[in-house]
């Protein structure tokens, strides 16, 4: 993993807490920008995908090889900023040229997941919708090259042997110890083969099992990744919300999702689980796409989801909640098809040293602007969070306090009919 990379100078205000005979009581006392070192920056991206138009401009006629070094290369440090970051490979990797193909069945160049994990990724999820697309062997052979090029890899196992020896993905960064569990709605009616496995939404009792076993192991952090919702609507929908509330009832402290290709609001909620545990979680229902060929409204790009984990007494507390834009360029100006990964808001004066033509800019500027719009209740909301924890003792609790007595604390704020904008 990566170190963290601190602003010198900066200062901030840590929330230290104790909990004697239940209550928790909580300060805070100023801190310099040397201590971030103790915290731990994640950032989650969206999918990862490759379409046909894709692998053609990725080819090398000259090298007879495919790169993709240079659809990562304008966020590669971003990415590697954080500590931990974590991407859904939303293809397979079956070895040969002639397997190589874009939707329905998605089969990818090991260049792909190599110019990622180049670029600052560092775990890929591997339970999604296209994860059986080429059978047997492409799930054996994904995750043999995912391992072979250092990724750790959570969703899909060699076998039930595999899976029960890492059926959790534990983690220890910066003295914190977490645990990664990741699963999907399904795999588009195609069946699993019979020794692999491919982690299942639908089997609820697994995943309440998973969850018992890791907090039997005192994480500082359980974080559930989900393949899940319905493509292309920009809230979620009544499956996801089911879902989320699931994993956080049975002790998940992040829910990280993915997969409607658009991205959808994140929020901060404090839940008494079923433990009888109350204390904050935090949800993102879609990154939206990392990178891929789709280019209507909302398609055409996603964010990096970042946030910090600060060590407390019992579990983890999340800190600098935030999130950068990306839009993917289909580039031409060299002569030929590219595809480029950009930090949109570094690009709306097309000031930079890659210059977009008129109408990609404006292409640029609608995504970047939508985006804002989209999730102006979910930033606000984080950053009220944040003023509240910094501010005193309970400040994160007069914030909850708040939003249970106007109805929206909960997962179902941003639900259709529910949505928490303007109030």
């Amino acid at each position: 993993m990566k170190s963290l990379r601190s602003r010198p100078g900066a200062l901030l205000l840590l929330a230290l807490c104790l909990t004697a005979s239940g209550v928790e009581s909580c300060w805070t006392q100023p801190l310099q920008a040397d201590d971030q070192e103790d915290w731990l920056t994640i950032a989650n991206i969206g999918d990862i995908m490759c379409h046909d138009p894709q692998l053609a401009a990725a080819w090398d006629a000259q090298t007879q090889q495919y790169n993709f070094d240079g659809v990562f290369e304008p966020i590669a440090a971003e990415l590697s900023s954080a500590d931990l970051t974590i991407a859904n490979l939303e293809t397979t990797l079956p070895g040969e040229r002639r397997l190589y193909s874009g939707y329905p069945e998605f089969g990818s160049p090991d260049a792909l997941p190599a110019a990622a994990k180049r670029a600052g990724v560092d775990v890929l999820t591997l339970a999604n919708n296209h994860s059986v697309d080429k059978g047997r062997r492409g799930i054996l052979r994904t995750i043999d090259v995912v391992e072979e090029l250092g990724f750790r890899r959570l969703g899909t196992y060699r076998s039930l042997d595999d899976w029960n020896q890492h059926r959790i993905l534990w983690l220890e960064i910066k003295g914190l110890r977490l645990a990664l569990l990741n699963y999907t709605y399904g795999t588009n009616g195609i069946r699993v083969p019979a020794g692999v496995v491919v982690n299942q939404i639908e089997n609820g009792r697994q995943i309440a099992e998973d969850l018992e076993l890791a907090r039997g192991q005192s994480p500082d952090a359980i974080i559930v990744i989900f393949h899940y919702g319905t493509e292309y609507m920009r809230l979620p929908d009544a499956y996801q919300r089911r879902w989320t509330d699931f994993a956080l009832q049975n002790g998940a402290d992040i829910v990280l999702g993915g997969h409607p290709h658009v991205v959808q609001p994140y929020q901060i909620t404090s839940i008494t689980d079923r433990f009888g545990e109350t204390r904050d979680r935090l949800i993102i229902y879609s990154t939206g796409n990392f990178v891929s060929n789709q280019q209507k409204r909302y398609t055409d790009g996603g964010i990096i989801f970042r946030f910090a984990l600060q060590k407390g007494p019992v579990r983890a507390r999340f800190r600098q909640i935030s999130y950068t834009p990306v839009w993917v360029w289909r580039d031409r100006s060299g002569g030929r098809l590219s595809y480029r990964i950009l930090p949109a808001a570094q690009y709306l004066n097309n000031d930079q040293s890659l210059r977009l033509d008129s109408a990609a800019l404006q292409r640029l500027r609608l995504f970047h602007s939508d985006l804002s719009a989209h999730l102006t209740e979910s930033r606000a909301r984080a950053e009220n969070y944040e003023a509240a924890l910094s501010a005193d003792a309970s400040g994160a609790d007069m914030y909850f306090n708040g939003l249970a007595q106007t109805g929206e604390s909960g997962t179902g704020c941003f639900g259709p009919g529910r949505s928490c904008a303007g109030r």
